[in-house]
């Protein structure tokens, strides 16, 4: 009996331990988000920056709709997260899906770390997930998850894919979903099957800095 009893403490210990390990482990902030929230700076500066991404995105759809020949631009990682903590839930909040706030970026060679802070009942912590966009072709554009975590736990997003995808396609939009190097893929067709949208020739993710191009598209079409 005494051996039992021994048993049981030692492979309660075990749980207990294993338990706390997980939820010690789910609620760590990844580094490059703790970096970001760091790397914020003063409010005024963070102001100037949200409007440089908003006049940068405004030049950027004025070239679209004045069927500019070749558009292109850039935003930097400071520009959009400082956007992000200005004027995201400020005054695009029925934008965010509730739970959600605090989102920011990190651009790196080829790939995109996206974390944000999910509040629930049970849980609250940071989302992060590591994705490569690329095109496949004229406007096919590809996310390529390489992973999603909880803090610093790797979790299942199969049927949270899903579940966008469904969304997505409700709202007319083309999305397959695949395989690339083993990692689940996103195709999204960004021509809803017309031609009166322009061309997304190239896009490009360098650390810091995100780049985007295209053309108009041709009137023979």
């Amino acid at each position: 009996m005494k051996r039992f009893l021994l048993l049981l403490f030692v492979l309660l210990l075990l749980l207990g331990g294993v338990t706390g390990g997980l939820y010690w482990s789910s609620a760590q902030v990844p580094e490059f988000y703790q970096a970001a929230l760091q790397a914020e700076s003063k409010p005024e500066v963070r102001q100037q920056k949200a409007k440089q991404f908003v006049q940068r995105s405004m030049q950027l759809v004025n070239d679209v709709h004045n069927h500019e020949p070749q558009w292109s631009q850039e935003f930097s990682e400071q520009q959009i997260n400082a956007w992000l903590a200005e004027e995201l839930h400020q005054k695009y909040n029925e934008w965010v899906p509730k739970g959600i706030s605090d989102p920011r970026i990190k651009f790196g060679n080829d790939q995109v770390e996206l974390g944000f802070r999910l509040s629930l009942k049970k849980w609250s912590g940071i989302i992060s997930l590591k994705f490569k966009p690329w095109l496949l072709k004229k406007n096919r554009l590809v996310l390529e998850l390489e992973n999603a975590r909880a803090g610093l736990l790797p979790i299942p997003i199969e049927e949270a894919i899903a579940d966008l995808i469904q969304e997505a396609r409700k709202d007319g939009w083309h999305i397959e979903w695949g395989q690339n190097n083993g990692n689940d893929a996103l195709i999204v067709n960004l021509d809803h099957g017309k031609n009166e949208l322009p061309d997304l020739t190239a896009l490009e993710v360098q650390p810091g800095l995100f780049r985007i191009a295209g053309k108009a598209v041709a009137e023979n079409q």
